[in-house]
């Protein structure tokens, strides 16, 4: 019913789309956020935000669970997340994959994952998932489309994306955000190294005639399909054995998995104070038909309630027959592997909030300051698992404070507690920002959070037959970090404390396990760039040390980018340079599909290699283009492969990859 009702909107305002630019050919390539917001193992940063030029249209972007909080959406100067398509690579740090992008991925330095109430387990894909709160909704002036279109090799190696946004009437707006990665090559990636990620978003934002009254309705659609190899039996690359990547000898010839996950959310805000109806007006066919009463410097109150529908379906499988020295222990049926789960979730949550309105006013975002919101969540999940059901009820009380306790000190506070059903669970996190004028700023963060297991933690079923059945403890992880910014030197320096009781992990034979000694993660991270003429020298490094060797995490990892910076021919704004990325050799994890765990292994060690791709962007007014050939190293390292997961290497070629971005304003 979900897909049916989403292909029926997409179809309807199809014509709105078209209208918006010339062709349906190439546009934009992948969402630097990856969530936008805030997701487990990711860093709290609206990434495509950063390094915004400010133009005449006037698009503000805002998410639903904080719409009074805006930030610029324009089109972007030439950064980093121009050339870098990879989602695993559009972040502060990287995150190590399985050789080819949107691939299962983890982070290569320790982040802790922010949990609340019922886990399937499945983090695998959290960069490449969309869920509704992480659409984004627009208000601007007019219409515009983003759309861009970048391609490695032939038509099977690509990742479109497109925004659109569009009013339509009084009170009324739309918006549209769609990405595809496809990872499909037949000779120049490994066998079955083949993937296709699926994202489409649709947003229906409804404001009352007074102001007072909002709506949002968002339906989200996620499909990622992909064949499974189980990565290379042997490093054949030093034994000149293949070929082409397709002719290596991989571990599964026939395993596939299908993930999915679907959402439909309706959220309403409703103001409990009046100020009388004020008009933003900037334009004709804009914010005049989307009037407000969040006056400037008032206080306001509001009570919202969101009620949300989740549907998610994951499916491995199998039919080769001869795989009982790979599967081992989980080879339940000489018929072939399977394993199945589905899980609906029907969430209602109720929050009152207050805060002192900032906007908005004509040409500027609208900000919150003093926030104070509390509210209760009542989550039902059902479980469909391979040969039982079961269901689950929640409630969780949550709370957040914003505030400036003294001038130039900024805190946030939020606060989770399960009620019911997860009853004990709970997560209290803290920021803090000193501002110290013209040297800088200091920042600290700090989490503190009790979750019960995941449900994979607990309980795995292979082709009907439970493979373990565990009773863990719960897991109590505390995390510290503090960074210093040195504005005039464009340095920051920083570490990071993490320590986790009752860790659960997954051991060498894929099965998860619980380990009794506290387990802690030490990091300290350095970045420093400089700039000569026009040339910029851009660095990033971070050491870090895990005390048990049931976390593994190369001991450092850094990045740098060297590049020319400026106009070619007076017109073409241009960046021309080289990326490097590098990590410690160490034994690395394994990834195995069945599961979709990261598990430790001790057979084949990843190896210390500087990767390289050499880049070039350019922009002329709104048209953006970049080319980028992958991995240099090898025309030096010849006989070397590169790694970031044991078992799963890069494509030995050096790929050229080119791509665009477009602007239109309507």
């Amino acid at each position: 019913m979900l897909r049916l009702l989403v292909s029926l909107i997409f179809i309807l305002s199809a014509h709105f789309l078209l209208a918006q630019f010339p062709t349906q050919g190439p546009g934009g390539f992948g969402n630097p956020g990856g969530f936008g917001q805030q997701r487990p193992g990711q860093l709290n940063v609206d990434t495509i935000q950063e390094d915004i030029k400010r133009d005449t249209f006037g698009a503000y972007r805002f998410f639903v669970k904080n719409p009074f909080h805006e930030k610029a959406f324009a089109d972007t100067l030439i950064t980093d997340y121009l050339h870098q398509h990879d989602p695993t690579r559009q972040r502060q740090w990287d995150y190590m994959h399985l050789g080819i992008s949107g691939s299962a991925a983890q982070p290569i330095v320790y982040q802790p994952l922010l949990r609340r109430g019922f886990d399937l387990g499945w983090h695998q894909y959290d960069l490449y998932l969309k869920s509704a709160d992480d659409i984004p909704f627009y208000r601007h002036e007019t219409a515009f489309t983003n759309v861009g279109y970048s391609q490695l090799g032939d038509q099977n190696n690509s990742f479109f994306t497109l925004q659109f946004s569009r009013n339509f009437g009084p009170g009324f707006n739309m918006s549209i955000d769609y990405q595809r990665l496809s990872e499909r090559g037949t000779t120049t990636l490994f066998n079955r190294q083949s993937l296709r990620n699926t994202t489409l978003g649709l947003n229906f934002w409804f404001k009352g005639k007074n102001g007072r009254y909002n709506a949002y309705l968002t339906l989200v659609n996620n499909k990622l399909e992909r064949n499974e190899n189980g990565g290379l039996v042997k490093d054949t690359l030093t034994r000149g054995t293949f070929a082409t990547p397709a002719q290596a000898e991989v571990f599964l010839e026939a395993a596939r998995s299908r993930y999915q996950h679907e959402e439909v959310q309706f959220t309403q805000y409703f103001q409990l104070n009046r100020f009388g109806s004020i008009t933003d007006t900037v334009g004709q066919d804009s914010l005049d038909l989307l009037p407000t009463v969040a006056v400037a410097d008032k206080q306001i109150y509001q009570v919202a309630h969101t009620i949300s529908y989740q549907n998610i379906f994951s499916r491995y499988n199998d039919d080769n027959t001869n795989l009982a020295t790979f599967y081992k222990d989980f080879n339940t049926d000489p018929r072939g592997i399977r394993n199945f789960v589905g899980h609906q979730k029907v969430e209602n949550q109720f929050r009152l909030l207050t805060y002192r309105s900032q906007g908005p006013l004509v040409g500027r975002t609208r900000q919150e300051a003093g926030l104070l919101e509390l509210g209760l969540v009542h989550a039902y999940h059902r479980i469909e698992l391979e040969a039982k059901d079961s269901s689950l009820n929640e409630v969780f009380a949550i709370g957040r404070w914003d505030l400036q306790p003294v001038p130039l000190v900024d805190l946030r506070l939020n606060a989770k507690l399960g009620l019911l059903g997860n009853i004990g669970d709970y997560q209290a996190s803290g920021e803090i920002d000193f501002k110290l004028g013209k040297l800088g700023f200091l920042k600290g963060k700090a989490t503190n959070q009790l979750y019960s297991p995941s449900l994979i933690q607990r309980e795995f079923w292979v082709t009907q037959q439970r493979v373990w059945n565990n009773d863990f403890k719960k897991t109590l992880e505390s995390n510290v970090q503090a960074s210093l910014n040195i504005d005039r030197f464009d340095v920051e320096v920083g570490a990071a404390y993490h320590l986790i009781n009752n860790l659960i992990y997954f051991d060498t034979i894929g099965y998860a396990r619980q380990t009794g000694r506290p387990v802690s993660i030490l990091q300290l991270f350095l970045k420093k760039n400089f700039v000569i003429w026009r040339i910029h020298l851009d660095n990033q490094v971070v050491l870090q040390n895990a005390s048990e060797d049931i976390i593994r995490l190369p001991q450092f990892f850094g990045k740098h980018s060297l590049y020319f910076e400026g106009k070619l021919f007076r017109v073409l704004n241009s960046r021309i340079g080289v990326d490097v990325r590098y990590q410690a050799g160490y034994f690395a994890d394994y990834y195995l599909p069945l599961t979709g765990q990261f598990q430790v292994q001790d057979k084949r060690m990843v190896d210390f290699y500087p990767a390289a791709d050499v880049f070039g962007s350019f922009q002329i007014t709104k048209f953006r283009a970049f080319f980028k050939l992958e991995n240099v190293t090898r025309f030096i390292a010849e006989n070397q492969l590169f790694y970031q997961t044991s078992f799963y290497p890069m494509p030995p070629s050096s790929g050229f990859r080119l791509g665009i971005r477009w602007f239109f304003v309507d």
